[in-house]
C-alpha cells in the first residue's frame, strides 16, 4: 500500500506560513504599543520626581519651571495616550488576522488527521484481510 499523503498538504504549509507572518504582525504591534506605554511610565516617573522635589520649594522660577514641565507632561501623556489608542487599534486588527489564520490551519490540520486516522484504518483492515487470506490459504492445504 502507497505511504499516506495528504492532498492539501502545500496548501496547510502555507497557512501555516500566513499564521507565521501573522504572529510576527502581530509581535510587532505589540512592541510598538510597549514602547509607548513605556514612554508614559517615563514621562509619569519624572513626575513624581518633580513633585518630590518640589516640596517646600519656595524659589518662583523653579515653581513656574515646574508647573511648565506638568504642561508638558500633559500634553506629551495625552499624545501619547492618542498614540495608544491607535496602536491598540492596530493591534486588534493584527489580533483578528492572526485568529482568522489560526482558524484556516487548525481546520487543515484536523482535516489532515481525519484522513490520516481513515489511512490507518484502511492499512489495518487491508493487514487483517491479508492476515485472514494467509490462514484460510494453510488451512485449505493441508
Amino acid at each position: 500500500m502507497k505511504k499516506f499523503e495528504f492532498e492539501l498538504e502545500e496548501i496547510l504549509n502555507i497557512r501555516r506560513f500566513e499564521q507565521q507572518q501573522a504572529e510576527v504582525e502581530l509581535g510587532k504591534a505589540l512592541a510598538e504599543e510597549k514602547k509607548v506605554q513605556d514612554k508614559i511610565d517615563n514621562l509619569a516617573m519624572q513626575q513624581v520626581t518633580v513633585k518630590q522635589q518640589m516640596k517646600g520649594c519656595t524659589n518662583f522660577s523653579d515653581i513656574i519651571n515646574a508647573n511648565q514641565f506638568y504642561a508638558f507632561v500633559k500634553k506629551q501623556t495625552d499624545f501619547l495616550l492618542n498614540q495608544m489608542a491607535e496602536l491598540k487599534l492596530v493591534s486588534e486588527q493584527k489580533r483578528d488576522v492572526l485568529r482568522n489564520a489560526m482558524q484556516k490551519t487548525d481546520s487543515l490540520e484536523k482535516l489532515k488527521e481525519q484522513q490520516l486516522e481513515e489511512y490507518k484504518a484502511e492499512v489495518k483492515r487491508i493487514e487483517q484481510l491479508e492476515l485472514d487470506n494467509i490462514v484460510t490459504t494453510r488451512y485449505k492445504n493441508e
